[in-house]
């Protein structure tokens, strides 16, 4: 790579006196020397002191022109600069205007200026996939890629991509390297495919379409899917109840059961333990004066256990 440098630097240096010197080499200036993908480069070249008047200045990557301004001292911005521009940057200018594919040329001095990728690896964790509609749900976006100091110092966004389009914009926690989505009351359009972008320091073009490997299947369950869950508990609920009732009178009955029949257990014994035979000692009225005994039995009746006052006299 240095070498092919080199030869293309040793030939356009040739190349120039035979222009018959109508392209100067002049000076160029930069803040940054490392630009994320997708951001904005800008350089500055300067003639002053190369030139007595405006000029035509070059911006030149790699000793090929691709862009012109008229001036002394002028400035260069590259939108949306992509990977493929990096590369050495440098300035040339000349006198009269001539076709930008024709120049080609160094500097007095060049800046390397390195394009790094914008997006960070990420992984996003959604903690329900299906939610009820209305209620809110949140995406958690994580990654496990370093960051250089260079990037850290800067400012970091995380965009929540939906259907591969940004919907939500969070600044980046470098410290502890996620952020948290959160979609309040959401609707059934908000179903989709989501997946999370960090970039470094650069808002994305509406253009732009974010493919990302890792995504989520959310789903929005409908509110009439939440009336039926709804009615399916009560109907539970109110079947157990009624059991439960069931089983206390069925309870109850066989308790009062149980009571009635040991009463009437009780008063049965109890009847029969005073029906009892009981002897009485009479003088014969044919032997009135002797020692002969008389038996007299009282029984309660057979028939009626309950009137204890009707006694029958059996005379043996």
């Amino acid at each position: 790579m240095v070498s092919v440098l080199l030869l293309a630097y040793m030939s356009v240096n040739l190349f120039i006196p035979s222009q018959g010197q109508n392209i100067q080499r002049a000076k160029i200036f930069s803040q940054n020397k490392e630009v994320p993908e997708g951001g904005k480069l800008e350089v500055k070249c300067s003639a002053f002191g190369l030139a007595t008047k405006a000029v035509y200045i070059y911006l030149c990557t790699d000793g090929i022109a691709v862009d012109v301004q008229y001036g002394q001292d002028v400035f260069f911005k590259i939108e949306r600069v992509e990977i493929n521009q990096s590369g050495n940057y440098s300035c040339v200018f000349s006198e009269e205007k001539l076709k930008i594919t024709k120049v080609m040329g160094y500097g007095q001095n060049n800046i390397f200026i390195n394009v790094t990728e914008s997006l960070i690896n990420t992984y996003i964790h959604v903690e329900k996939s299906e939610v009820l509609q209305g209620s809110d749900a949140e995406f958690i976006c994580s990654t496990s890629s370093p960051l250089n100091k260079t990037q850290s110092k800067n400012i970091i966004l995380a965009y929540l991509i939906k259907n591969e389009k940004p919907v939500k914009v969070n600044i980046w926690n470098t410290e502890e390297m996620k952020t948290t989505f959160t979609l309040r009351d959401v609707r059934m359009e908000d179903a989709g495919m989501y997946s999370c972008a960090v970039l470094l320091n650069m808002l994305p073009h509406h253009e732009r379409r974010f493919k990302q490997n890792n995504k989520v299947n959310f789903q929005i369950a409908a509110e009439s899917d939440r009336s039926t869950s709804t009615v399916i508990i009560i109907l539970t609920y109110g079947m157990i109840m009624l059991i439960i009732l069931l089983l206390g009178l069925w309870f109850l009955i066989q308790k009062q059961g149980c009571i009635v029949g040991k009463k009437r257990s009780l008063r049965i014994e109890t009847e029969l333990e005073q029906t009892e035979v009981i002897y009485e000692v009479s003088p014969k009225p044919d032997t009135a004066g002797t020692d002969e005994i008389r038996s007299i039995v009282c029984a309660a009746s057979e028939n009626d256990f309950s009137d204890y006052n009707n006694l029958v006299l059996y005379n043996e």
